[in-house]
């Protein structure tokens, strides 16, 4: 009973804080603002994260596990067809950024800490390298012009996908599961094989 309140007093501060750095990134997000958004007291705070620190390394270890399963699941989707994995990868992108404040929250802290770095982060490098076995399974398969160079397509790509990721974090006009789907399908009708 003890350890079943603690795991969702746990949890609720995750969200909190993760609410906070989603809007406000690390530098801005005051722990005393979590405390309240929670109702518990700043020490109650940090009976449970030591420090701003590790609740944002938390968020960011989250992020990394739902990101390798993004990926991972992208490539086994390929499987179901080409062109699959792509836009598995789209859309399961939105929906995260939409739908797990965590999720958001980890992408935002990591994306800080490697430019407080001058580095890319390393998230961007695994998802550059699906995108682009991906781009070549569906050239392969016919789903993409093979006669695109793979290399430059897959950056575009990777640049419409975190700018997918961009539109729907923001607090302006939220585009819905469907115009995301939308965008992805004309992008893909636009890389398609020109017909015989």
């Amino acid at each position: 009973m003890k350890q079943d309140r603690s795991r969702r007093t746990h949890a609720l501060v995750l969200d909190a804080a993760a609410a906070e750095f989603a809007a406000h990134g690390f530098a801005r997000t005051n722990l005393q603002i979590v405390a309240k958004h929670t109702g518990l007291t700043k020490g109650a705070v940090y009976g449970h994260f030591s420090s701003k620190e590790a609740l944002a390394d938390e968020l960011v270890r989250l992020f990394e596990e739902s990101w390798g399963e993004l990926l991972r699941g992208a490539e086994q989707r390929s499987g179901q067809g080409p062109g699959e994995g792509l836009r598995a990868l789209v859309l399961g992108l939105t929906r995260h950024v939409q739908e797990d404040v965590r999720f958001t929250a980890g992408l935002r802290l990591a994306a800080e800490d490697a430019r407080a770095l001058g580095e890319a982060p390393a998230f961007v490098g695994g998802l550059g390298a699906t995108i682009s076995r991906l781009v070549r399974d569906a050239q392969e398969h016919g789903v993409v012009d093979p006669a695109l160079d793979a290399e430059p397509l897959s950056r575009l790509l990777l640049a419409l996908v975190l700018g997918m990721h961009q539109i729907t974090s923001t607090g302006g006009s939220d585009p819905t599961h469907q115009q995301v789907l939308a965008t992805w399908d004309l992008m893909l009708l636009l890389i398609r094989p020109a017909a015989a």
